[in-house]
């Protein structure tokens, strides 16, 4: 090759570099350093979402396992039992017991009322009439209060004859049966 080839092939390089570095090479190196701050960035928002999501999970344990705690609760505060009549036969031998424990004379039972339900949850009302004395009367009321299955006395009717107490009270009950599929 001669001096004046080797000068045009230079210069036709030249030109060739010319064009092709403004158009071509510092477009392609720009938009890769873009994409590569654009990732970056991305990566680091990443990063920052993570810790915080990693702060906040002990808080949503610890909110989660209270929850949990506060539905057992009150799933123990309820009767047992699926259907209502199992839940009516279990609210009267509840009363039942609670007075025997205590030492009150029931003298009636009547049957359980468990018309009230929206479908899932139950009320129970148990009506009973009593006999007792002062002391065992309060014992009784105590013991309804502190009953693991949530009692509430919704009435109570009391009359006093020669140091004995006669009257009526209604307890109620709560609790969930499954829907039945028809």
């Amino acid at each position: 090759m001669t001096t004046s080839e080797k000068r045009l092939s230079i210069i036709a390089g030249l030109i060739f570099l010319s064009y092709l570095l403004p158009f071509m090479l510092l477009p392609m190196v720009q938009d890769f350093y873009n994409d590569y701050q654009y990732s970056l960035e991305s990566m680091l928002q990443q990063i920052e979402r993570y810790e915080k999501l990693g702060e906040r999970a002990e808080y949503w344990k610890t909110k989660n396992k209270k929850l949990k705690e506060e539905n057992d609760a009150v799933e123990l505060g309820l009767l047992p039992g699926t259907n209502q009549e199992l839940l009516g036969t279990k609210m009267q031998a509840l009363v039942k017991q609670l007075a025997k424990d205590v030492g009150i004379n029931f003298k009636s039972l009547e049957p359980p009322d468990t018309s009230f339900s929206t479908g899932e949850w139950v009320l129970v009302i148990q009506s009973m009439q009593f006999e007792a004395n002062g002391q065992t009367f309060l014992e009784f009321l105590r013991a309804v209060a502190n009953n693991p299955v949530r009692l509430e006395i919704t009435s109570l009717d009391v009359r006093s004859r020669k140091k004995k107490l006669s009257g009526t009270i209604k307890i109620l009950g709560f609790s969930r049966v499954l829907p039945t599929d028809n």
